[in-house]
């Protein structure tokens, strides 16, 4: 996906994606990222492991999630 490309998924009232296509395009892109060497190496063993964090905050910052609660609608920036 190009950067700054939008993607608009709707949920229902318990957070499951309502557009199915488009959350499989999310879904995709975000495996994309965990499985990048660089963004998520496999030397470690936990993700809870505290050298992990500065990966995780790369791959955090890889994508920007915004949640409008009030409407129920979830859009992840990619």
């Amino acid at each position: 996906m190009p950067l700054g490309t939008g993607v608009h998924i709707e949920v229902n009232e318990n957070r499951v994606p309502c557009n199915i296509p488009k959350s499989i395009l999310l879904g995709s892109y975000l495996g994309v990222i965990a499985r990048d060497p660089i963004l998520a190496p496999i030397s470690f063993s936990d993700w809870r492991n505290k050298g992990m964090e500065p990966f995780k905050n790369r791959m955090l910052a890889e994508v920007e999630v915004s949640i409008i609660t009030n409407s129920l609608m979830l859009f992840m920036f990619i």
